[in-house]
């Protein structure tokens, strides 16, 4: 297993870094990890990274793909207010803004050599960010991401590991069931592909949990029951997420969204009551070794939110104790 951290290349990530990613590589090397999943936000010079720290590459998260998608520009402004929002948010007004934007960061990925490409399968409107009921079906999504990725991969020179990754709202690719898998393999257009589980994402998915303890017992159900589809996990995201009374909280909420009037206000309301269910914590709980039990991914990821260098390290030496010889071993077999 190769032991990954998160990076993206946001204002304060890119400060920690620093200028030359010199602070970033010897945050590598003082704690074992051989480089980072790299979430690449526009406007950045990436030929500034040097290609050696950068071992996997998260893709664009729209979140909200059909409207875009369909070129249902109607639909767009009901979303988004304006055309000006839509062209902020997209980088234009048709589905041409986001084949141009992943076939982009599929180059990206190309080029730095990575083994893998992260992409989330997924539609979601603010309108259900609290309550949880959209009205479409997880099936209706899985067929649209599908065209996406496929129709971006089409003629895209990348040829590494295409993998989706599970999120927590109803009517998305949550790993309820290996349905879901068969389906998005049978209509994605590209032999090499594979899932990466998110551990707090399917934490999210339940709102009873208090403990970390119930938190992996839990994950370790969700994961015993795929099965065989479980050798499709190349990659995880590990990190927690205990947030069950927060989520409940927003759906108990009689007006969410304050009296909000314009959509980026919205956005920025939706978006910390996101944060606040995908905290992005470090386990401290040794159970979660037992999930190498389970799997045998050839990445993990330590995908934390940070602020700090100091709370980085210390997030990543609460996880590396809690896994103890999973991830001295991991160190020892990739040495």
């Amino acid at each position: 297993m190769r032991f990954l951290l998160n990076i993206s290349t946001h204002a304060n990530d890119v400060e920690l870094a620093g200028p030359g990613w010199e602070h970033a590589a010897a945050l590598l090397r003082e704690t074992g990890f051989e480089g980072f999943e790299l979430y690449p936000v526009g406007g950045y010079e990436f030929s500034r990274i040097p290609a050696s720290l950068v071992g996997g590459v998260h893709l664009r998260f729209f979140v909200m793909l059909r409207q875009i998608w369909q070129n249902d520009y109607q639909g767009l402004l009901r979303l988004f207010d304006t055309d000006e929002n839509i062209r902020m948010y997209y980088g234009g007004s048709t589905r041409e803004a986001v084949i141009s934007c992943y076939r982009d960061q599929l180059e990206l990925a190309r080029s730095f050599g990575v083994p893998y490409v992260v992409f989330h399968p997924v539609h979601y409107e603010l309108e259900y960010v609290f309550n949880w009921q959209p009205p479409w079906t997880w099936q209706e999504t899985v067929d649209l991401s599908a065209e996406v990725i496929s129709e971006a991969l089409r003629e895209s020179d990348y040829e590494g590991w295409v993998l989706f990754e599970n999120l927590w709202w109803p009517g998305n690719f949550r790993l309820d069931s290996t349905r879901e898998i068969d389906r998005l393999l049978e209509r994605v257009n590209y032999e090499r592909c594979g899932i990466v589980l998110d551990t707090a994402h399917v934490f999210n998915k339940n709102q009873d949990i208090r403990t970390e303890e119930e938190a992996v017992s839990f994950l370790l159900e969700e994961v015993d029951a795929l099965g065989e589809y479980r050798k499709l996990i190349r990659a995880v995201h590990l990190c927690k997420s205990l947030s069950g009374e927060h989520v409940r909280a927003g759906m108990r909420a009689p007006d969410p969204f304050r009296g909000a009037e314009t959509f980026w206000d919205r956005f920025s309301i939706a978006l910390d009551h996101v944060r606040n269910i995908d905290t992005h914590d470090a386990f401290d709980h040794g159970a979660i070794a037992g999930l190498f039990d389970r799997i045998s991914p050839e990445h993990v990821v330590f995908e934390f939110s940070f602020r700090s260098m100091e709370e980085w390290r210390s997030k990543i030496d609460r996880q590396v104790r809690a896994l103890g010889d999973v991830f001295r071993q991991g160190g020892e077999r990739n040495s």
